[in-house]
């Protein structure tokens, strides 16, 4: 199984991951195409684009997926519910966040939706939902980490400035902000339910 990279319309950058196919989302296509990136798939209504930007999506995707203007979910959505259907792993997104915060919602709520797949990175953070299970935890240059739980869920903590054992969190619950990972590495563990965790830096770039 390959993991992928799903660029959405706000992506400026290509990432620094091997071995990944790369996904172009609407206008996050024409990104790629631009760069003259090649793309397992492009996909999106693409009423963003002109006829003749559309032409170099088709020129760098071995295929193009156009969806109906008049749907019920978010281009970004489409492009991972199309990536899970064709079995990659990890799903890397970039240019999921800084723009409308609706969608930046519903592009967190993607992690959710799929746990310990889907992934947000930005020059500043990193984002994945953790499902039930022990996970460890790289710090990969981040300053902080964050902890956020959509329903009630029971976790603990090791390794962290401030450790947690068998803590039930709710998404009430707040004082997941700001943790710190004590060396270069750590362990959540998820007893119950899911959490979000948000590992980030002040200022952009690490």
């Amino acid at each position: 199984m390959r993991d992928c990279v799903i660029f959405l319309k706000l992506a400026d950058k290509v990432p620094d991951i091997k071995d990944v196919d790369y996904i172009g989302a609407d206008k996050g296509a024409l990104f790629l195409a631009k760069k003259k990136i090649h793309m397992a798939f492009s996909i999106g209504d693409f009423d963003s684009v002109s006829e003749n930007e559309q032409s170099w999506i088709e020129l760098y995707s071995d295929e193009v997926i156009a969806l109906n203007p008049v749907k019920n979910n978010s281009d970004s959505e489409a492009a991972v519910d199309e990536a899970i259907r064709r079995g990659y792993r990890m799903i890397y997104i970039v240019g999921a966040t800084g723009g409308r915060l609706d969608h930046e919602i519903v592009n967190i709520r993607l992690c959710w939706k799929y746990p310990d797949r889907v992934i947000l990175l930005d020059d500043q953070n990193r984002s994945v939902a953790l499902g039930e299970g022990a996970h460890r935890i790289q710090k990969n240059g981040y300053q902080y980490l964050s902890l956020f739980a959509e329903n009630s869920s029971e976790i603990s903590l090791n390794g962290f400035k401030y450790e947690l054992d068998h803590r039930v969190i709710t998404e009430r619950d707040l004082y997941g902000l700001s943790n710190e990972l004590t060396g270069e590495t750590g362990e959540i563990y998820v007893h119950r339910g899911s959490i979000l965790v948000i590992q980030t830096s002040d200022g952009a770039g690490r």
